[in-house]
Protein backbone atom coordinates (compact mmCIF):
# COMPACT_ATOMS: atom_id res chain seq x y z
CA UNK A 1 0.00 0.00 0.00
CA UNK A 2 2.77 2.45 0.85
CA UNK A 3 4.45 1.77 -2.51
CA UNK A 4 1.30 2.93 -4.27
CA UNK A 5 1.34 6.25 -2.42
CA UNK A 6 5.04 6.64 -3.10
CA UNK A 7 4.55 6.00 -6.81
CA UNK A 8 1.63 8.42 -6.84
CA UNK A 9 3.73 11.12 -5.12
CA UNK A 10 6.62 10.61 -7.56
CA UNK A 11 4.30 10.81 -10.56
CA UNK A 12 2.67 13.99 -9.17
CA UNK A 13 6.09 15.61 -8.64
CA UNK A 14 7.17 14.73 -12.17
CA UNK A 15 3.95 16.10 -13.65
CA UNK A 16 4.21 19.35 -11.70
CA UNK A 17 7.87 19.78 -12.67
CA UNK A 18 7.01 19.15 -16.31
CA UNK A 19 4.15 21.64 -16.10
CA UNK A 20 6.49 24.26 -14.62
CA UNK A 21 9.06 23.70 -17.35
CA UNK A 22 6.34 23.78 -19.99
CA UNK A 23 4.90 27.02 -18.62
CA UNK A 24 8.30 28.68 -18.64
CA UNK A 25 9.15 27.47 -22.12
CA UNK A 26 5.66 28.34 -23.38
CA UNK A 27 6.10 31.95 -22.36
CA UNK A 28 9.50 32.03 -24.08
CA UNK A 29 10.91 34.42 -21.48
CA UNK A 30 14.20 34.14 -19.69
CA UNK A 31 14.52 34.77 -15.97
CA UNK A 32 15.77 38.32 -16.55
CA UNK A 33 12.86 39.13 -18.84
CA UNK A 34 10.41 37.80 -16.26
CA UNK A 35 12.05 39.88 -13.53
CA UNK A 36 11.76 42.98 -15.74
CA UNK A 37 8.06 42.26 -16.37
CA UNK A 38 7.45 41.71 -12.65
CA UNK A 39 9.15 45.03 -11.85
CA UNK A 40 7.21 46.85 -14.59
CA UNK A 41 3.88 45.41 -13.38
CA UNK A 42 4.75 46.22 -9.76
CA UNK A 43 5.32 49.84 -10.80
CA UNK A 44 2.03 49.93 -12.75
CA UNK A 45 -0.22 48.93 -9.84
CA UNK A 46 -0.90 51.01 -6.71
CA UNK A 47 -1.13 49.46 -3.26
CA UNK A 48 -4.87 49.26 -2.49
CA UNK A 49 -4.44 50.17 1.18
CA UNK A 50 -3.73 53.83 0.43
CA UNK A 51 -3.48 54.23 -3.38
CA UNK A 52 -0.43 56.48 -3.02
CA UNK A 53 2.55 54.26 -3.78
CA UNK A 54 3.21 51.50 -6.32
CA UNK A 55 3.16 47.90 -5.14
CA UNK A 56 6.86 47.57 -5.97
CA UNK A 57 7.82 50.14 -3.30
CA UNK A 58 5.02 49.89 -0.75
CA UNK A 59 5.73 47.95 2.44
CA UNK A 60 2.24 46.83 3.44
CA UNK A 61 1.11 43.23 3.73
CA UNK A 62 -1.27 43.55 0.77
CA UNK A 63 1.53 44.98 -1.40
CA UNK A 64 3.75 42.02 -0.53
CA UNK A 65 0.91 39.64 -1.40
CA UNK A 66 0.36 41.42 -4.70
CA UNK A 67 4.08 41.27 -5.57
CA UNK A 68 4.02 37.52 -4.97
CA UNK A 69 0.85 37.16 -7.07
CA UNK A 70 2.38 39.12 -9.93
CA UNK A 71 5.51 36.95 -9.85
CA UNK A 72 3.42 33.78 -9.80
CA UNK A 73 1.19 34.95 -12.66
CA UNK A 74 4.16 36.05 -14.78
CA UNK A 75 5.86 32.69 -14.29
CA UNK A 76 2.57 30.97 -15.20
CA UNK A 77 2.66 32.78 -18.54
CA UNK A 78 -0.17 35.27 -18.09
CA UNK A 79 0.00 38.46 -20.14
CA UNK A 80 0.35 41.95 -18.68
CA UNK A 81 -3.19 42.82 -19.80
CA UNK A 82 -4.61 39.76 -18.02
CA UNK A 83 -2.81 40.59 -14.78
CA UNK A 84 -3.74 44.28 -14.86
CA UNK A 85 -7.29 43.37 -15.86
CA UNK A 86 -7.65 41.11 -12.82
CA UNK A 87 -6.57 43.91 -10.50
CA UNK A 88 -8.87 46.42 -12.20
CA UNK A 89 -11.75 43.97 -11.88
CA UNK A 90 -10.99 43.42 -8.20
CA UNK A 91 -10.17 47.00 -7.09
CA UNK A 92 -11.37 49.30 -9.86
CA UNK A 93 -9.43 51.48 -12.28
CA UNK A 94 -7.92 53.59 -9.48
CA UNK A 95 -5.52 50.69 -8.80
CA UNK A 96 -3.56 51.54 -11.94
CA UNK A 97 -0.79 54.13 -11.87
CA UNK A 98 -1.70 56.98 -14.19
CA UNK A 99 1.51 58.11 -15.90
CA UNK A 100 0.05 61.59 -16.32
CA UNK A 101 0.03 62.05 -12.52
CA UNK A 102 3.68 61.13 -11.95
CA UNK A 103 5.54 64.33 -11.05
CA UNK A 104 8.24 65.29 -13.53
CA UNK A 105 10.90 67.96 -13.72
CA UNK A 106 10.75 70.60 -11.03
CA UNK A 107 7.27 69.75 -9.66
CA UNK A 108 8.51 67.45 -6.86
CA UNK A 109 10.52 70.39 -5.51
CA UNK A 110 7.64 72.89 -5.59
CA UNK A 111 6.37 72.20 -2.03
CA UNK A 112 9.88 72.60 -0.64
CA UNK A 113 10.35 75.84 -2.54
CA UNK A 114 7.08 77.22 -1.15
CA UNK A 115 8.09 76.18 2.37
CA UNK A 116 11.51 77.83 2.13
CA UNK A 117 10.04 81.05 0.70
CA UNK A 118 7.42 81.07 3.46
CA UNK A 119 10.07 80.74 6.17
CA UNK A 120 12.08 83.59 4.64
CA UNK A 121 8.95 85.76 4.47
CA UNK A 122 8.13 85.15 8.15
CA UNK A 123 11.73 85.91 9.19
CA UNK A 124 11.74 89.09 7.11
CA UNK A 125 8.45 90.27 8.66
CA UNK A 126 9.65 89.54 12.21
CA UNK A 127 12.89 91.40 11.56
CA UNK A 128 11.00 94.37 10.10
CA UNK A 129 8.59 94.55 13.06
CA UNK A 130 11.46 94.42 15.54
CA UNK A 131 13.34 97.27 13.83
CA UNK A 132 10.29 99.53 13.54
CA UNK A 133 10.74 102.55 15.88
CA UNK A 134 8.31 102.86 18.76
CA UNK A 135 6.28 106.12 18.63
CA UNK A 136 6.99 108.69 21.39
CA UNK A 137 3.38 108.58 22.54
CA UNK A 138 3.84 104.98 23.60
CA UNK A 139 7.00 105.82 25.57
CA UNK A 140 5.35 108.47 27.80
CA UNK A 141 5.44 107.92 31.57
CA UNK A 142 1.81 108.94 32.09
CA UNK A 143 -0.65 106.11 32.41
CA UNK A 144 -2.78 105.57 29.34
CA UNK A 145 -6.00 106.15 31.31
CA UNK A 146 -4.93 109.49 32.87
CA UNK A 147 -7.32 111.58 30.77
CA UNK A 148 -10.38 109.43 31.51
CA UNK A 149 -13.00 110.59 34.05
CA UNK A 150 -13.02 108.85 37.39
CA UNK A 151 -16.29 107.17 38.27
CA UNK A 152 -17.15 106.27 41.82
CA UNK A 153 -19.24 103.23 42.11
CA UNK A 154 -21.06 103.32 45.47
CA UNK A 155 -23.37 100.47 45.65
Amino acid sequence: MSHTYLRFAVVCCLISAAAGIFAQSASGETGDEQKARIARLGDAVLAPCCYTEPVSRHQSEIALKMRMEIARWVSAGRTDQEILGDYVQQYGSKILVDPRTIPRGWTPFLPWLVLILGVFLVLWLLNRWQRKPVPDAMLSTEPAFAGLPDFDVDE
